[in-house]
Parts: structure tokens; sequence; C-alpha cells
């Protein structure tokens, strides 16, 4: 799924009367909040726009279950919309696979492993306290981005050569649902299914940690957000708008006001978190096929 935002806002000012415009442009969409419910994981998206004259403006959306639309909001304050914008979450058209010859490594749990070594050792040598430095934000903003990697190589690896997560993703994700193959397809490639799942798996975008539980709980049977007492979900989940800002904001919010929260102890305290649930995914992912394996060995119950 993708947020699109289309058109001008027109917003009438609630004392002046004077009528102000707000373009699509203006709006930085950010997925701010997730909650546990019944069908799954909720993703609450948020745009603000702080206006000179209108004060603080924001657009919501909410996606629940993984996949739909289900809520959709425009707070104004005191002010008069007079048209809104045009938004909402649509589903993203696939690009053609242009990674066909990445190969999975055998092992992301050793990639990451290895990363987060040296990266941490590359923090205590060169790190500084002072909160604001640029090779404390690469160190922190790369520990999300080992983390996404072994997010999505563990799915992968697990659920290609699984048929049954195969099938599982098929039948319960909304975007492989809606995916149609003819007999003629199939019959020119019979790997045309697993491929088609190769390929939206890679499309996913893993610092979505609301979505990927969801598929780690489809194909895999595994939500890896409840093995996270609910602090530590939130740090990581605030953790990813920070490696947002500093990634595509040069450690500055949406406000312009510079970060001064990335001290050596800071992003050494978010490694430490990330490491712990990667390494809290890998117990329990690796636990997968030895139950498995047993279940098998035992038979039928009687």
């Amino acid at each position: 799924m993708k947020i699109y935002c289309r058109g001008t806002a027109r917003i009438r000012h609630r004392v002046t009367g004077e009528v102000h415009e707000i373009g699509r442009e203006e709006l930085d969409w950010d997925a701010v909040g997730g909650d546990e419910r019944q069908m799954g994981s909720e993703v609450h998206y948020q745009a603000v726009v702080e206006h000179p004259d209108l004060g603080a403006l924001n657009w919501s959306l909410w996606e629940y279950p993984v996949g739909v639309e289900n809520y959709r909001e425009t707070n104004a304050g005191e002010h008069e919309v007079i048209k809104d914008l045009d938004y909402g979450l649509e589903h993203e058209e696939q690009e053609p696979d242009n990674w066909i010859a990445y190969r999975l490594p055998d092992n992301p749990f050793t990639v990451f492993m290895a990363s987060y070594q040296q990266t941490s050792e590359l923090l205590t040598n060169h790190g500084s306290d002072d909160g604001t430095d640029l090779l404390n934000r690469l160190v922190f903003s790369h520990q999300i981005t080992a983390l996404e990697a072994y997010l999505g190589d563990t799915l992968l690896n697990d659920v290609l050569r699984d048929n049954d997560a195969i099938t599982r993703l098929i039948q319960k994700d909304s975007d492989l649902a809606q995916k149609k193959f003819t007999l003629n397809d199939i019959a020119a490639d019979p790997n045309l299914v697993k491929k088609a799942v190769r390929e939206y798996l890679r499309s996913i975008l893993y610092h979505n940690l609301a979505k990927v539980d969801v598929l780690y709980g489809i194909a895999l049977q595994l939500r890896i957000l409840a093995l996270l007492v609910e602090s530590s979900k939130k740090d990581l989940f605030q953790s990813v708008l920070l490696r947002h800002d500093c990634i595509h904001r040069n450690g500055f919010d949406k406000d312009g006001a510079a970060l001064t929260i990335f001290t050596r102890q800071f992003v050494q305290e978010k490694s430490v978190l990330i490491k712990d649930f990667v390494e809290e995914i890998e117990t329990v992912v690796r636990a997968r096929p030895l139950a498995t394996q047993a279940a098998r060995f035992r038979g039928p119950s009687c």
C-alpha cells in the first residue's frame, strides 16, 4: 500500500475569513503509530503542516487491517475546510524485479551480527557525546537498515522454501490475493507463483514494522512485535521515525529544528534494543523447523 495525495486544500481562517491554499507538496507523511487489534495491526499515518496563519493542520490515515484503508481525518482546528485534498491509501503497482541476480544470504542473522559488531566498535572508537554528531547519526541509521535487511532476508529465505507459507500469503495477504494468473501463464512458467511472491516480498519497506509483523504472522505464523514489551515496541517505532529525519532531513525534524539526542549512549542503547529484537526473532524462527520435524516424526495424534 502507498499513500496518494492530490490537489490543493482551501481553508478559510475562522477570524479573518481569508482563504489559504495548501498544496499536496507541503505534506510529508510518516507512520506515527501502530496498535494490535482483533484483525491484526493498525497503522496510523499522519502529515502535519505548520501554517503561519492557520497554525497546526494535520491529515491522518489509518490502515486496518493491513492493506485496507479504515479511516481518514482532516483537522484544521477551528478553521473551515472549504475544499480538502484528495488523499488515501491505494495498492502500489509493483515494478519489475531489478534484483533478480540478488543472492539471499544463507544466514541473515550472521550478517546482522557482523554489522552490529562493526558499528559498535566504530561508535566506541570514533563516536561522540555530542548529540548532533554525524557519525553517531550514521551508525544509528545503519542499525535500522541492518534490521530491515535481516527482516527481509529472513522472511524471504523461510517463505521460498516453505510451500505452506507461500499458500498462506497468497490466501491471506490482500495485495497478493488480487494477482490473477491464467493457465497459459502458469504453463509457461511453473515457478510463476513463487516468483510473484518473491518480487512482492522484495518490494516491502521493512521499516514499516506493523506491515512486516503481519507478513511474518501470515507466512511464518509468528507475530514479531509480540516479542517486545510495550515500551520497547514504542521505542522501536520512534527509532524508525528518527531514522527518517536522519536520512531525509539530515538530522532535522519536520519543523527544521536540529535533533540533539544522538549521543553515543543513546545510539548504543538503540543498537542493543535492535540486536535483542533480532536475537528474539532468530530464536523463534530457528525453532520452527525443529518443531515441525518433531511433529511429523510423532505422526498424527490419537
